[in-house]
């Protein structure tokens, strides 16, 4: 799952199998749905070493050969580089980002455009769904909170790195709960998770062929299996699990939505205001003062 917003960082492997050398190969963008590439931020890199052992890098490739005796090919000299791609979620929770049909493109000096074909389908939650369950919910509050309390003032360790001058140490920023993805906690974060409250992917159950199913905004685009297994090998997992949890439990007949509904934002207390204007119930004047009893 990805949130509504974010940016990913992605490494792929690509390979020159041709008999031509790959030289000055640049990174292009190509039109998603629901992702841009962010061109600026993506580049190609081939590190090796060469014949003095020295490292080199560059964003070319050397190719393979036909031998001139036996006209074979040999690809003993083949080299195989690193895409570097920075990726924008553009698209709105509910929607599925399917990167395998293309997200970014590779075009050496004289060669064809060469566009990826491979690559994952995301289900795009809220902005606001800190903890990737689907619903925005004080559980996200929770962790916005956890993340301001570790989060340090450069003023008050100064031998700590502060790379862009924000006054935060960076080492002590919870990237994986910054809602407005600006590289620090803030009330921006909570304004994010005001603006998304209440707001859920998981629908009723539906019946279905094989019985009832569980259901979620965006399951016609991607399956429950698709969610936990694409392309894993060796140790690589998908984690869901809070996700299929929080789905489960909407499913049940006695699950209670949020206290303030995904229409009420910006509201304040029983009334729905935007001001603290509450009277409680035997009170005479706003919920600051005392009771009449």
């Amino acid at each position: 799952m990805l949130r509504s917003g974010d940016t990913i960082s992605t490494t792929s492997t690509w390979t020159n199998v041709g008999n031509i050398e790959a030289l000055n190969i640049q990174v292009a963008g190509v039109d998603n749905a629901n992702a841009e590439l962010l061109e600026n931020q993506s580049y190609f890199e081939y590190k090796g070493i060469d014949a003095n052992d020295i490292e080199v890098t560059r964003n070319s490739l050397n190719s393979g050969s036909f031998s001139p005796d036996t006209g074979e090919f040999d690809s003993t000299a083949q080299e195989s580089g690193q895409l570097h791609a920075a990726i924008k979620i553009t698209g709105a929770a509910g929607n599925v980002v399917d990167l395998g049909l293309g997200i970014a493109s590779l075009q050496a000096d004289g060669s064809d455009l060469f566009s990826n074909q491979k690559g994952s389908k995301n289900l795009i939650t809220f902005q606001g769904d800190l903890n990737y369950d689907g619903r925005v919910s004080m559980k996200d509050l929770a962790y916005l909170n956890a993340g301001a309390a570790r989060q340090q003032q450069a003023s008050e360790h100064p031998d700590a790195v502060d790379a862009n001058s924000d006054g935060v140490v960076d080492a002590s920023v919870a990237r994986g709960v910054d809602a407005n993805f600006d590289g620090q906690i803030s009330m921006a974060d909570l304004a994010v998770l005001d603006a998304d409250w209440g707001q859920s992917l998981h629908q009723q159950p539906i019946n279905g062929a094989n019985g009832t199913q569980s259901s979620f905004t965006g399951s016609d685009q991607i399956s429950w299996d698709q969610l936990d297994n694409q392309g894993t090998t060796g140790d690589a997992t998908w984690d869901n699990q809070a996700f299929k949890d929080q789905n489960a439990l909407e499913a049940g007949n006695d699950f209670v939505e949020s206290l303030e509904s995904s229409t009420a934002v910006g509201v304040i207390g029983m009334n729905g205001n935007t001001i603290n204007s509450d009277v409680p119930e035997g009170g005479e004047a706003p919920q600051d003062q005392l009771l009449t009893v």
